[in-house]
């Protein structure tokens, strides 16, 4: 059994180069760039009616997207602001996107530390920080799922190969006679 999960191993590493055996604090100062975020996020202009801005992150899958405004952010436009605002009954959807966004969001740059964006996500309850340059332009979109997605590297076989259910979430019994 121990040389089939190290035969998986091994084509694993083989596959996606090796991975750290051993998470230490070196790799959570390692820059954000380090890590494979979105480089082109979608930004739309403040005045962009909600309806559209929802439309577009629905098709493209996305939990967030930029406003920007001469080139530079202005506010962040997500999922949750959706929630929180109410834009789920339909109304308002011709109203436009800078009513409804986060303004002058926290920011970071690809040159920041890993662990710099796991407190200010942590701390502040984001899932999404806009990444920019020293003038404010756009240059990707911080995910959290791009952070998990790298520690879970450092753990493969406890990250990815987790039983079907847990003690929060255990299968129905079949219990007869009530």
């Amino acid at each position: 059994m121990s040389e089939a999960i190290d035969e998986d191993l091994e084509r694993w590493e083989e596959s996606s180069g090796p991975a750290p055996r051993q998470l230490d604090a070196r790799v959570l100062l390692r820059p954000i760039a380090t890590l494979d975020y979105p480089k082109n996020p979608i930004a739309l202009p403040p005045s962009t009616p909600v309806g559209k801005a929802l439309e577009t992150m629905s098709s493209k899958n996305l939990g967030a997207v930029l406003v920007v405004e001469e080139g530079r952010v202005v506010g962040i436009f997500s999922e949750r602001d959706a929630l929180r605002k109410g834009l789920w009954s339909g109304k308002q959807l011709d109203a436009p996107v800078r009513k409804f966004m986060t303004k002058d969001p926290e920011t970071l740059t690809p040159h920041d530390a890993i662990a710099m964006a796991m407190n200010r996500m942590g701390v502040g309850g984001y899932r999404h920080v806009p990444l920019v340059d020293a003038e404010r332009r756009p240059v990707g979109m911080l995910v959290m799922r791009d952070i998990v997605r790298y520690i879970a590297r450092f753990f493969p076989n406890q990250a990815l190969n987790v039983p079907p259910h847990s003690i929060h979430d255990p299968p129905e019994r079949n219990v007869e006679g009530g």
